[in-house]
């Protein structure tokens, strides 16, 4: 992430958060705030592939970090229309590969089998 610059959390603008305290699209604060709950996002639903998927986590990690969010959700899917699943076991893979990268902790989502968590130790 190039110092100062994400795209807004709310509508994927980009921004420049050492200049701006609102997003100029859609009018969302962009400065970080603690005690965010977790930011969601689902990368295997709209036929992603595994290269844009692992985009998305990376850029939804540097938002999540940056906007003071104390974790990720990811949805990933886990097969249930194919029978098998592309992306859930890479991402899951990446997701424990991250979490240790960034000192936090990675756990399944125990309510959705298609869903993985990182929490941020901060």
């Amino acid at each position: 992430m190039i110092s100062g610059m994400a795209n807004c959390h709310q509508c994927d603008f980009p921004v420049n958060s050492e200049h701006e305290s609102y997003c100029r699209k859609c009018g969302e604060s962009i400065r970080p705030q603690r005690g965010q709950g977790l930011l969601e996002i689902d990368i295997a639903h709209a036929g992603e592939t595994w290269d844009i998927a692992k985009r998305k986590i990376d850029r939804a990690i540097d938002d999540a970090l940056t906007y003071g969010h104390s974790g990720m959700k990811v949805i990933h899917g886990y097969g249930s229309t194919s029978g098998r699943s592309i992306i859930g076991p890479r991402a899951m893979s990446y997701l424990r590969h991250l979490a240790d990268e960034e000192g936090g902790r990675f756990a399944k989502d125990l309510r959705n089998p298609g869903a993985s968590l990182i929490w941020f130790n901060r």
